[in-house]
């Protein structure tokens, strides 16, 4: 099996289970405060790759970037989820995926004005493509007049958005060649650190309502979506074209707004159907060039 079709593989696991994920964060605050929630998420995804990657170095001498590693936890762990999560509490599960899959433009732009990695015109028109799916997942009422709690809930993701851009950049620029199963648990570990400190601190320690499935979505949340997730997508960036990965995750909200529909009753309309099919064409431009 190739290379190529094995990267294609993972991205479209990672894909399904991170749009999966919306559903699970979104049935989360019903059980524990949302920094409680993405800092034991976390500490889970850190207890489980952090013996792994010492395990895996231990006969190896290994260059630590514990700054960098510091700094990618606190834009894709501290504020990414931290923003998300709070997020969730005024927009719908499928709504706010798609909201922070605005990643992939954020990205393309500093990578273009920060690394200098300019793109062509077909990655230009994929960009587009891109752009107009998500407006039409969206839809108008995004747009539209809503309450003031609504469209402060999409800044805050949106913001979590160009967090998540700039840990990419940081990837991309200081940590090529390091292991993603290094990165991702030194990440999350300090940037679990940091959010269960907060929790404690705004939420009281350990405020979570214990049953199997409040059990199971941190257990899915920080093994699946976290470890495993994470350490592919660093992967993934490190040895494919930044913007393949990113592109390819427009999908997410995708399913992201199908499990939303299938699981929570949150209606599905047109819109997502034509939004997914640009998404589509703009993936297949991006990754023809």
């Amino acid at each position: 099996m190739s290379s190529t079709l094995i990267n294609f593989g993972l991205i479209l696991f990672v894909i399904l289970t991170w749009g999966y994920t919306w559903v699970l964060m979104k049935e989360s605050l019903r059980f524990m405060g949302p920094l409680t929630f993405v800092g034991f998420r976390f500490m889970i995804a850190a207890l489980t790759l952090v013996p792994i990657s010492l395990w895996k170095n231990s006969n190896r001498t290994v260059d630590y970037k514990f700054l960098d590693y510091l700094l990618v936890g606190i834009f894709q762990t501290v504020a990414t989820f931290g923003l998300v999560i709070f997020g969730l509490k005024y927009v719908t599960a499928g709504k706010s995926s798609v909201f922070l899959y605005t990643m992939p433009v954020w990205t393309a732009f500093l990578v273009h004005f920060l690394l200098r990695e300019k793109l062509s015109g077909s990655k230009w028109i994929g960009v587009f493509l891109g752009f107009a799916g998500i407006f039409f997942i969206m839809g108008w009422d995004t747009i539209s007049t809503q309450s003031m709690d609504v469209l402060f809930g999409e800044m805050l993701i949106i913001g979590a958005a160009i967090s998540w851009a700039i840990a990419n950049i940081i990837m991309k620029k200081r940590l090529v060649g390091q292991k993603p199963y290094t990165v991702t648990g030194f990440q999350t570990l300090f940037g679990s650190i940091i959010l269960v400190v907060l929790a404690t601190f705004f939420e009281g320690f350990l405020n979570i309502r214990i049953t199997p499935y409040s059990l199971y979505i941190l257990l899915f949340s920080g093994v699946i979506s976290s470890a495993v997730n994470f350490s592919i997508w660093f992967y993934l960036i490190g040895n494919m074209d930044i913007n393949i990965p990113t592109f390819s995750s427009m999908l997410v909200p995708v399913f992201g707004l199908i499990f939303d529909w299938m699981l929570l009753g949150t209606r599905l309309d047109i819109g997502v159907i034509v939004g997914g099919i640009l998404i589509l064409f703009g993936i297949y431009r991006v990754s023809k060039s």
